[in-house]
């Protein structure tokens, strides 16, 4: 009797030690392309069923009618002339019914086939009336459609990807012109300002005057400054690049060269490492240069009194790698996600005195990523930055 319980025992856990296969269904099985073909086949079928059953059940009738109900006759002749003619009868008949359930198949198969395709396609309709209602004023809205998986599924969720995408885009459309209206905002309101001032002051010496203007020529620098780095993301994917070959060592030499004064004077330990023979890449020269300069000044900009930067390159594989570090205040965590964004400060108020315009790590982006390159940022608060680029290899 134990025995017996065990092995029940045992069998139970056997079986629901199994593991439950789910089987899924074809994708082709759920298309609507599918479900419409066979739904008209299905009913083609059975209308064909139908129509045979009717003109066997005629035929039958036919035969019976004449062997059945027909006179008796002893001459041969007479009788094939009875066949003959009941034949005739028969066969016209059946070429009636031919013919009228010919109609009937086509009307039916009419107006079934368009309530077969109403029925499927009404979900097309829904997820259309739903796409007309959205425009650039409720693109938070989703069509969300909860049905099966098959071609309208797929349709109504890429709509709403694309929505989600244009969502995205109008929103970094929307800050970025106020971004750069409140760039463009500033230095004219404290040109305007300091304008007032100076009116209102009856007793005002050309010293003023002076420094008004100054003030109005650094307004401007900044004016332009903004305008041309806004022109130079906005145009820059339609200017062609010069594909030339870039020696890396002497780029790197002419960017230090230009950038050691003014790095020196506020108190940085500015250093280039000496890069390798040969190493070579194929771009422009000139905008390459532009996003080096833009490193070290955002790298000086950040830094400490007595701290470093440092560049340096090297070969990686089939890429050559830039890094340039420096002993700076640092990035915090939360915000080096962002830094390479349009108009992003981490230190805002530092970044204004120092004339920043929140472009220039944008616009070091856009060129190595037109280079078809990378760069990546890791940081740490007191103790600084590091930023490397990594360019593909030039063809000798």
């Amino acid at each position: 009797m134990s025995q017996h319980v065990s092995e029940n025992m045992t069998n139970r856990n056997f079986k629901t030690s199994l593991p439950q296969v789910r089987l899924e269904r074809p994708l082709f099985l759920k298309s609507i392309r599918f479900q419409l073909t066979l739904g008209y086949a299905v009913f083609i079928l059975i209308i064909i069923i139908l129509m045979n059953i009717v003109i066997f059940i005629s035929y039958s009738n036919a035969l019976n009618d004449i062997y059945q109900n027909g006179p008796f006759l002893q001459s041969q002749a007479a009788w094939s002339a009875y066949l003959q003619t009941k034949t005739s009868e028969a066969l016209t008949n059946l070429r009636t019914i031919s013919i009228m359930g010919t109609i009937v198949v086509l009307a039916v198969g009419f107006v079934g086939g368009y309530f077969l395709a109403t029925r499927m396609l009404r979900p097309i309709d829904h997820v259309s009336q739903l796409a007309s209602r959205i425009s650039y004023t409720n693109l938070k809205e989703r069509i969300k459609h909860d049905g099966p998986d098959d071609e309208v599924k797929r349709l109504a969720d890429t709509f709403d990807d694309m929505l989600e995408r244009l969502g995205s885009a109008f929103d970094s459309q929307k800050q970025f012109i106020q971004d750069a209206s409140h760039e463009l905002r500033t230095p004219l309101a404290i040109a305007q300002t300091n304008i007032e001032v100076l009116e209102m002051d009856v007793n005002a010496s050309k010293e003023d005057y002076q420094q008004l203007v100054e003030l109005l020529k650094l307004s401007l620098e900044r004016i332009a400054g903004v305008s041309d780095s806004l022109i130079q993301l906005s145009e820059g994917s339609t200017q062609p690049l010069h594909r030339d070959k870039v020696d890396l060592g002497a780029l790197l030499a002419e960017v230090y060269k230009e950038t050691e004064a003014k790095v020196r004077d506020s108190g940085i330990n500015y250093v280039l490492e000496p890069v390798e023979n040969d190493l070579h890449v194929r771009g422009d020269a000139m905008r390459l240069k532009q996003a080096m300069v833009n490193l070290v000044d955002n790298a000086e900009k950040y830094n400490l009194q007595s701290g470093f930067i440092r560049m340096k390159a090297w070969r990686h594989g089939k890429a050559a790698m830039i890094e340039i570090s420096d002993g700076g205040i640092g990035i915090p965590p939360e915000d080096l996600p962002h830094i390479f964004d349009r108009f992003f400060r981490v230190d805002k108020s530092r970044s204004r005195e120092c004339g920043g315009s929140g472009l220039g790590l944008t616009i070091v982006k856009k060129i190595v990523e037109d280079h078809h390159g990378k760069i990546t940022a890791a940081s740490a608060i007191g103790k600084g930055s590091v930023f490397c680029v990594s360019l593909p290899l030039g063809k000798h």
